[in-house]
């Protein structure tokens, strides 16, 4: 082993704050009026592409109503979500030279536009995982009742108004990251910021889609009971829900308990080739990231930010 100089390095909870992310770390700081803007936006934005920019009206004809809708809406989802990971991820950082060009300034929509450039290929990810969100929602819908042969176009638009609204923003993050989709969504497990703003709008979203048929086969006969307009209004309440309540929460930081005392309680042990490459000693580490900063030992937090997820 003559060949390799080893360092050890225990952390312990005396000086886990050096090595875990906190409220002022610069990757993880949450900026309220940021976030609030774009949150208001949002809601504003995907508001006026239901209600106000179709030509047709949602109660007249719902199908041409909503084919104008989902495509307003694409470009919306585009724009905000190109604008909210910038803020997330970007705001507080220093942007590096070698990632963008001296050229760019550093105003917010030249970040934007630099960064959609960049990433362009994550969204076309991401919009092929929304169109599979949508063939789902579809299959969902019909197998609560919607009609299998009649109204196939209703449900379809429907399905992809949904899948806009839930999945796109995750779809954004996540991408093809099966652990942490799983994780967040399956095991309801969200503990950062960046995955709270994801998770509450997408439940939220979902159950407003489900609450909405509730008075679908109620005998009233009002014009708004007919499919899938119950629903599309359902679904777009839960957005607007979802989002006030991810906002709320994200501005407490309500951490996950049990997630703290395990990062806190890690005793790892670090070893430095003389090449610069890191190596991890302790098998409680595999769930961690750790980036190559040598001077600092910077261990992310094992969530989405991690290589295979959120990368914009």
């Amino acid at each position: 082993m003559s060949s390799r100089t080893r360092k050890h390095a225990q952390t312990s909870t005396s000086n886990s704050s050096s090595l875990t992310p906190s409220q002022s770390s610069t990757l993880f700081s949450f900026k309220f009026i940021p976030h609030l803007m774009l949150t208001l936006s949002q809601i504003i934005l995907s508001t006026l592409a239901l209600l106000h920019f179709p030509s047709y009206k949602l109660l007249d004809d719902p199908v041409k109503s909503l084919k104008s809708t989902v495509i307003i809406l694409a470009g919306v989802q585009l724009l905000i979500e190109a604008a909210r990971w910038t803020v997330l991820l970007d705001g507080g950082r220093k942007i590096d030279s070698d990632d963008v060009d001296t050229k760019i300034s550093k105003t917010s929509m030249a970040k934007i536009r630099y960064m959609i450039k960049k990433r362009q290929w994550y969204f076309v990810i991401a919009v092929g995982i929304t169109l599979f969100g949508a063939f789902f929602f579809h299959i969902i819908a019909v197998l609560f009742g919607a009609p299998l042969l009649n109204k196939v176009e209703n449900t379809w638009l429907f399905a992809i108004y949904v899948s806009l609204l839930a999945i796109f923003p995750s779809a954004c993050a996540l991408r093809d990251n099966g652990p942490a989709w799983a994780r967040i969504f399956s095991d309801n497990n969200p503990v950062t910021i960046p995955e709270k703003s994801i998770y509450y709008p997408t439940v939220a979203t979902v159950v407003g889609a489900w609450l909405g048929a509730i008075v679908i086969p109620l005998d009233w006969d009002r014009p708004w009971q007919v499919w899938p307009i119950p629903c599309v209004i359902g679904a777009f309440l839960g957005h607007i829900v979802g989002n006030l309540v991810a906002l709320i929460v994200c501005y407490f930081n309500v951490e996950s308990t049990a997630e703290k005392k395990r990062i806190d309680s890690i005793v790892f042990c670090v070893a430095i080739d003389v090449d610069g490459r890191l190596d991890l000693d302790s098998g409680l580490t595999s769930n961690l990231v750790l980036r190559s900063g040598l001077a600092s030992h910077s261990v992310l937090h094992p969530n989405i930010f991690d290589e295979k997820a959120l990368q914009f």
